[in-house]
């Protein structure tokens, strides 16, 4: 099944370098996944070290926030005719070489939609403070039981998904509103809330790169975002 992997990139300078290493070395052994950038609108050197390195990148002029680079890498894997769309970080903080575990679901038949999960009983977490890896467990824990759904991890982005899961993308998800958090949460909800799609989580590692600047969330505001828009796509009338 033709794979893409999009890699969303806001000021990455001082990681992106590492994350290519490692993308390369996966590449080499798995020529069949292609990957493509989106450079948020960087203001470093991003998108010069990712041309550099040979990757397909696409750019935007100013930052939007990650719901528009997603919406803009699903557009292009549809027009491209990909069948698996897996999104990765641009922060190192998710590791290419699990990529395979993430889409083998999908690839055997067994799941439409691929969520990865930090608390499975090999993933793992390192460098996230304890407050944040608290947060997200007893959130987890609140859509599991809101959703009667088992849900370990409802927060994290390593993910993989059929092209043709979402019928008239451009009409419902290609909106504005959904630029920040709030697209990868929307359809995150869409999925749990449609028994007759298949939801699987599988166990990955999240290894930040710093303690102290480890993500670009804001504390209370993305949280927020987050919470919302799981809540819409759930309950919300618009069909997957």
């Amino acid at each position: 099944m033709k794979t893409l992997c999009i890699v969303p990139c806001f000021n990455e300078e001082h990681r992106i370098k590492n994350l290519l290493k490692k993308i390369k070395k996966f590449k080499y052994q798995n020529k069949n996944i292609d990957f493509l950038f989106i450079n948020d609108g960087s203001t470093d050197s991003t998108p010069n070290i990712i041309n550099k390195n040979k990757f397909k990148i696409i750019n935007f002029s100013t930052n939007k926030g990650i719901g528009r680079a997603l919406i803009k890498g699903h557009t292009y894997a549809q027009k491209k005719n990909y069948s698996i769309l897996v999104h990765l970080a641009g922060n190192g903080k998710m590791n290419p070489n699990q990529i395979n575990k993430v889409i083998k679901p999908i690839k055997t038949n067994n799941a439409d939609f691929v969520s990865g999960s930090r608390f499975l009983k090999v993933g793992g977490i390192k460098n996230t403070p304890y407050y944040r890896i608290f947060l997200i467990y007893i959130f987890s824990k609140f859509v599991s039981i809101l959703f009667r759904r088992n849900i370990s991890d409802a927060s994290c982005g390593f993910r993989a998904f059929k092209l043709d899961l979402f019928n008239n993308f451009q009409k419902n998800y290609n909106q504005k509103r959904f630029y920040t958090y709030g697209y990868e949460y929307y359809t995150f909800g869409k999925i749990i809330s449609n028994k007759n799609k298949r939801f699987k989580e599988v166990s990955v590692t999240m290894n930040y790169p710093s303690k102290t600047i480890y993500t670009k969330m804001r504390p209370f505001i993305d949280w927020f975002i987050i919470v919302y828009y799981w809540l819409l796509g759930y309950y919300d009338n618009v069909k997957i």
